[in-house]
């Protein structure tokens, strides 16, 4: 196993933060993960399952490791069924699939994240999202590996049963069709990101949940909130549900933003942003 100290959190989250974590382990199967778990709870140690850390806040207080398996990262595509391992990167899934003409996945081609990731919170865009797609997920329970089907992994918008558990998403099963332009669907879908989305900066996606009727982009930039800053973070100019590091942010400006954020609009329209980033501290 692979054992990084000191990791680096601008190497392995998406915002790019300033600070340092203990230890991130890279187990090499799933033998490893069942010892390493297993050591880390006998021990009292906290830890996080880490994908692409694009949808995730990490304070340099974080006293707790990551883990991260990147080494599960097998594809077997037959037919219409892809099984995949939750350490594959999902744009690059999304792609393997548009090759073999299969659809359903291209809203997933470039949302920075790893299957696992995406399973963990339901990922989407442009109306569908993972739930959509997935038969059937492998997992980790304890020291067991189960089979969970779709309505047991309770999809909610960006939730799902293993935000609330101790649940490891270890493969995922998709049943997709054959369709046709594929590739051209997944070039219109990454063309209106770079048009709308603050790619030039790191960032972790959409900060809120779009409440019911109402877009958050469209609450907080109406709260003239575009362009605030705390010291190197700021409300994206380009869609004001991006929070960008335009230097050396740390991630307790990270939160303090979400928060002026959340109360500005709460005070302008009753309506209090639920955010969908995680927050380690």
């Amino acid at each position: 196993m692979r054992i990084i100290n000191k990791a680096k959190i601008s190497e392995y989250t998406s915002y790019k933060l300033d600070g340092e974590i203990k230890k991130l382990y890279i187990p090499e199967d799933i033998l490893e993960l069942k010892k390493l778990l297993d050591y880390l709870k006998d021990n009292n140690i906290r830890y996080k399952i880490l994908g692409n850390g694009s949808n995730l806040i990490i304070s340099h207080k974080y006293d707790g490791v990551l883990i991260k398996l990147s080494k599960f990262d097998k594809l077997i595509i037959k037919d219409k069924c892809v099984k995949v391992m939750a350490g594959y990167n999902l744009s690059k899934l999304s792609l393997e699939c548009a090759k073999r003409n299969l659809c359903g996945l291209e809203f997933a081609y470039g949302i920075p994240a790893t299957v696992g990731g995406a399973v963990y919170q339901n990922a989407g865009a442009y109306g569908f999202n993972i739930s959509m797609i997935i038969k059937e997920a492998i997992v980790l329970d304890g020291n067991n590996i189960r089979t969970l089907s779709k309505d047991e992994m309770k999809f909610g918008y960006r939730d799902s049963i293993f935000k609330h558990s101790d649940l490891i998403c270890l493969e995922a099963i998709f049943e997709l069709e054959y369709g046709d332009n594929v590739m051209g669907k997944m070039k219109e879908y990454m063309d209106e990101r770079k048009l709308k989305q603050p790619l030039e900066y790191p960032n972790a996606g959409s900060v809120f949940v779009n409440p019911k009727g109402y877009s958050a982009g469209k609450l907080i930039e109406n709260s003239g909130l575009k362009g605030f800053k705390v010291n190197d973070v700021m409300v994206s100019y380009k869609h004001a549900n991006f929070i960008v590091n335009t230097g050396r942010a740390k991630a307790e400006d990270v939160i303090q933003l979400i928060k002026i954020i959340q109360n500005k609009v709460k005070d302008d329209t009753g309506i209090l942003l639920d955010c969908e980033q995680e927050y380690l501290e």
